[in-house]
């Protein structure tokens, strides 16, 4: 594995990590106050915090020292480099179709919506 690969493979092992930090945080603060366990443990937002931040580091330790987690992110950088990608400028002018034809899709469905609630509300 070249260093550049390593990088790219360490960034994602990393960005896995702090995902699974920040759902862990954000569920176990969910808990916390769905039980009112910030009455109950006085320092329990801290004990979250350290402990999401813990599992993060360990879950990325874990990536890191596993070889097969490694070989395969290797693996996954080296056929993203492979990759033929398209022009800027191709990117650019598919993004604007697509961002028009959801604002058209958008527009009609409103106002089929709109159209269907007056006539209902006319029925009934």
């Amino acid at each position: 594995m070249d260093n550049q690969r390593k990088k790219w493979v360490n960034l994602s092992f990393g960005a896995i990590a702090a995902l699974l930090g920040f759902v862990l945080f954000s569920l176990a603060f969910k808990l916390a106050g769905q039980f009112d366990l910030e009455a109950k443990i006085p320092q329990i937002d801290w004990m979250i915090r350290l402990g999401s931040l813990v599992i993060a580091m360990v879950t990325f330790i874990i990536l890191l020292k596993n070889p097969k987690s490694s070989q395969f992110m290797d693996e996954v950088v080296l056929e993203v480099t492979r990759v033929t990608w398209p022009p800027e400028k191709d990117s650019a002018r598919a993004t604007i179709v697509v961002v028009i034809m959801v604002l058209i899709a958008g527009l009609v469905l409103g106002g089929m919506d709109v159209f269907l609630t007056w006539v209902m509300k006319t029925i009934l």
